[in-house]
């Protein structure tokens, strides 16, 4: 099954921001910090695989798609 553009792009900021996030938590000297950012970032994560949240981004990739009927 073929993505969307508007799903490629979702999936492409939803992927950069789960990395800048790990990235930054590499940054800090605190532990807690690092925990924080990186437990963010995985629920992240999980949230954007969630079924609903792929329904929801598929529903919202077809605006301005053209109708098949």
């Amino acid at each position: 099954m073929k993505i969307s553009e508007y799903q490629r792009g979702y999936q492409d900021a939803a992927r950069q921001l789960i990395t800048w996030l790990h990235e930054e938590a590499a940054t800090m000297n605190d532990p807690h910090a690092r925990r924080l950012l990186d437990g963010a970032a995985f629920l992240l994560g999980v949230k954007s695989n969630s079924p609903e949240v792929k329904r929801a981004v598929e529903i919202r990739g077809l605006h301005g798609s053209p109708k098949t009927s």
